[in-house]
């Protein structure tokens, strides 16, 4: 990632989720972890057991930036087995429900009595099928602040508001649910998907694709909405404009066998680096 200021910059604070953790169904070796201009950083688990790093260049700077390297070994529709935090069953300032949403959830409820979707994974699929089939993706309609609510009246949207909107049904369906951003195979930003919480573990979900997570996915944060997840955060002192590129490629190191239990890595085409597909930068003066 790489941001440019229109003039220097100073006491420049930043926090970062953009170095992807251990967990039950990825490990990761880094090889390389680069951020500069830095005085000091320094690594730790925020909250939700994100890796987090945080730092800070006292110095005026025109350029800012981050650059990660490193080999994810993951496993697919591993389920993720933990004890379940109340706070993701309850609505946040991005998946409040109104009256869009309560009307597109007794949609989906009536969609899963359709298609005899009665267990809370099964619920939870049928509404992933529902979601990708009346929510139209289109980059430019929406930003990093567009509500669940928002999107759903628009009617289109990207991976972030697939998530809000899903993230919004499964709790008032009752199944708990979780914001995910990360990394899919493939050259292009960040992604975006929703985990939910049945039979004492965590499940991955893309809408945005339609998909059930697997190998050709990569965990970054986990939280109750984007606002927990964002990929890098600062302020800074300075009367300047800025300039964000991100650039992610992800490749698979075959090893033989099919890591894939979708048959294809996303059937949505990979954003533009230049223009995140609201990947997560909040830097403010």
């Amino acid at each position: 990632m790489e941001l440019k200021f229109s003039s220097p910059v100073s006491s420049h604070s930043f926090a970062l989720r953009c170095v992807p953790g251990d967990s039950l169904r990825q490990k990761i070796v880094l090889t390389k972890c680069r951020v500069s201009p830095a005085d000091y950083t320094s690594t730790a688990r925020d909250g939700f057991g994100n890796l987090k790093i945080s730092g800070g260049c006292r110095k005026p700077h025109d350029t800012f930036g981050y650059h990660v390297e490193g080999t994810a070994v993951v496993q697919g529709m591993t389920v993720q087995k933990c004890p379940l935090h109340p706070m993701y069953r309850y609505p946040t300032k991005y998946t409040k429900c109104g009256p869009g949403l309560t009307e597109f959830t007794e949609k989906v409820m009536r969609e899963c009595t359709v298609q005899g979707a009665e267990t809370a994974m099964e619920r939870a699929v049928c509404a992933m099928h529902y979601l990708y089939a009346h929510f139209r993706y289109a980059s430019g309609v929406t930003d990093i602040r567009t509500t669940a609510e928002e999107a759903i009246a628009l009617g289109e949207g990207v991976c972030q508001d697939y998530a809000h909107i899903m993230i919004t049904v499964m709790r008032r369906l009752g199944i708990p649910a979780r914001y995910v951003n990360g990394l899919m195979i493939g050259e292009g930003a960040t992604h975006a998907w929703v985990e939910v919480y049945t039979d004492g573990g965590w499940y991955g979900l893309d809408p945005t694709n339609d998909l059930y997570i697997d190998d050709y996915y990569i965990k970054l944060a986990h939280g109750r909405d984007y606002a927990d997840c964002v990929v890098d955060k600062g302020v800074f002192l300075g009367n300047a404009s800025q300039e964000q590129k991100i650039y992610v490629n992800v490749e698979e190191i075959r090893d033989g066998r099919d890591s894939s239990v979708n048959g294809t890595a996303g059937r949505r085409e990979t954003d533009d680096p230049e223009e995140p597909d609201h990947a997560g930068s909040s830097h403010g003066e």
